[in-house]
This record gives structure tokens, C-alpha cells and sequence, in this order.
């Protein structure tokens, strides 16, 4: 590359050269400046004036010769028709059989070799699907296991926020039953309370009584002939509402076993927490009499029928 280099230099060097020497061929010879004539001569005595030497003009520098055209390359003499290739044939020298039998054995190592590294990669490879598989079972029980902890977590979750609720919520019940004589007629009153921390919300109770001829059908529709009572109860408050008059004609009839006589209410109310459900509570009573009008009588009251329950026990029925 350096030798082009310093060609290349060389070759724009003679050119630049040879430019500059066409240039000063083609300039025009500059005119000859005239020479003044001498001066007359004066009278008196008078000197002469130094001539100045007259200084011939610089010699012109030798022109170069123009470079000689380059010389036409000599003709090419036509190429005799080459001969067709002959063709060789490279005959291998016959081996031996100790050649043979060691290029036979190292056929049979490489084979061997070869073998041996095929079966590597199969166990390797194997053993990779194994190692894989049971990574996936791994991570498949694995995600199984964190699925039934998180299940189980929100279920604790979920029953421990039920379990608060139903602790600190508004919850009704029948703490006593009371009776009292009330001219000819006998009071009953179901004495409510709140066990609950909160208070409770749009409170209506509805109570009714009946005497019957024997048991109460399995059927029977316990209706209400009067409108619910509303009533706030706040936390464990107590409050006697729901109270009926029952004629002492019945009371006697009872204690001679002529009717039986039944007391049944309902509850209904909200609590304070949001998205709750409304709750009721149902009883039904049946009232044994016995001893004498008007002021010697004794009521027992004694659970009858499936008519109660709460909303607590609907709800684990369905």
C-alpha cells in the first residue's frame, strides 16, 4: 500500500509539472522596453552624466521538452489451440493387511465412541425430562397447596368476621313469660331481650292465641289479627311487649280439659351492620292451667311444635 502511495505522489508530481510548463508556453513573451535616446550636448563646461549600465533581461529558463506519446503495446500474437487435458488417474498403492486391520479397529473405536456419546446424550437428555416432570408436579402441587391455604385462609377469614358479627349484632330473644290477672281475664306478656352489643333496627313484634279441641293440626297457619308492635331495643335492653287477654272462661274451660290453649308470636328486625340480612325469631307456647278461679291458678308454659326458630336455624336447614 505504501509503495502505491508514493507512485501515486510521483505520477500527480509529473503531471502538476508538466501542467505548469503548458501553461508558460502558451503565456505571451513579454515586449521590449525601448531604449531612451542620448541626450544633446550643452554648451559651457559641463560633465558629462554617468551612463547607467543598461542590464540585459533575465535569461528565459530552458523549456522542457513536451513528454514523448506513449508507446502502442505490441500486438498480441495469436495463442495456439491448447491440447484437450489428458486425463490421470491416481492409482492407490494396495494396502496391506496389518493397514487394513488397523484402519478396521479404528473404524470400530470411532463407532464405539460414537456409541457410547449417543448413549450420554440419551440418558442426559433423560434425565432432564425427569428433572422437568417433576419440577412441574412440583410447582403443580405447589400451587395446589397455595390454593387450599388461601381457601382456607379466606373461609377462617370469612367465619371469624361472621363469628364478631353475631357477637357484637342485635340478637332477640324470649327471656321470660309472664301472666298476671286482670279482672276477668288473664295477662300474658313474652318479656323480650337484646344479648346483643348493637342495637337493633325497624323492630316489629305480632303475638295471638287460640284455643283448640284437642292438638293444632300439622298444618295449621299461625296468622295475626293485629298489627305488629315497633319497638327499639337497644343493647341487652329488656322489654315486655306483645302482651294478649285471654277471658277466664277459657282459663276454666282449660283446667278442666275441655280446650287447650296456645300463645304464639313472631319478631322481625335488621341489625346495624350493612349487608346483613333481616332476622326473625318465632315461638309458640302451649299453656298448661291447673288449680282454681279466679286467683288460685297456675300456667306452665311448654314449647310446642316446630314453630320455634331464628333465622340462625333457617339458614342451616337450607
Amino acid at each position: 500500500m505504501a509503495l502505491s502511495l508514493v507512485s501515486t505522489g510521483a505520477v500527480d508530481a509529473q503531471s502538476q509539472q508538466s501542467q505548469q510548463q503548458r501553461r508558460r508556453q502558451q503565456q505571451p513573451e513579454p515586449p521590449a522596453q525601448p531604449v531612451p535616446p542620448p541626450a544633446a550636448p550643452q554648451a559651457g563646461p559641463q560633465t558629462a552624466p554617468p551612463i547607467a549600465p543598461q542590464t540585459a533581461p533575465p535569461p528565459e529558463p530552458p523549456r522542457p521538452a513536451p513528454p514523448p506519446p506513449p508507446a502502442a503495446p505490441p500486438p498480441v500474437p495469436p495463442r495456439a489451440a491448447e491440447p484437450a487435458p489428458v486425463p490421470v488417474r491416481i492409482v492407490e498403492p494396495a494396502k496391506s493387511a496389518e493397514q487394513l486391520a488397523r484402519e478396521r479397529e479404528e473404524r470400530e473405536a470411532e463407532r464405539e465412541e460414537r456409541a457410547t456419546f449417543n448413549n450420554r446424550l440419551l440418558i442426559y437428555s433423560g434425565l432432564l425430562v425427569a428433572v422437568g416432570a417433576l419440577l412441574s408436579v412440583a410447582f403443580l402441587l405447589q400451587t395446589l397447596y397455595l390454593l387450599f391455604a388461601l381457601r382456607a385462609m379466606r373461609k377462617a377469614a370469612h367465619r371469624a368476621e361472621r363469628n364478631m358479627t353475631t357477637a357484637q349484632r342485635a340478637f332477640l330473644y324470649i327471656g321470660a313469660m309472664t301472666w298476671s290477672p286482670a279482672g276477668a281475664n288473664v295477662k300474658i306478656s313474652p318479656a323480650w331481650g337484646n344479648s346483643g352489643t348493637t342495637p337493633t333496627r325497624n323492630l316489629r313484634i305480632s303475638t295471638n292465641w287460640k284455643t283448640s279441641h284437642g292438638e293444632l293440626p300439622a298444618d295449621f297457619v299461625f296468622t295475626y289479627a293485629r298489627a305488629p308492635e315497633r319497638l327499639f331495643l337497644g343493647p341487652n335492653g329488656r322489654a315486655d311487649v306483645g302482651s294478649v287477654l285471654i277471658p277466664m272462661r277459657d282459663i276454666q274451660a282449660a283446667i278442666e280439659d275441655r280446650v287447650n290453649l296456645y300463645f304464639w308470636g313472631r319478631a322481625t328486625y335488621e341489625d346495624m351492620f350493612e349487608g346483613s340480612e333481616p332476622h326473625f325469631i318465632e315461638f309458640c307456647y302451649r299453656l298448661d292451667v291447673s288449680g282454681a278461679t279466679p286467683d288460685k291458678i297456675t300456667l306452665v308454659f311448654t314449647h310446642y311444635g316446630s314453630h320455634n326458630r331464628s333465622d340462625e336455624d333457617s339458614q342451616r336447614a337450607t
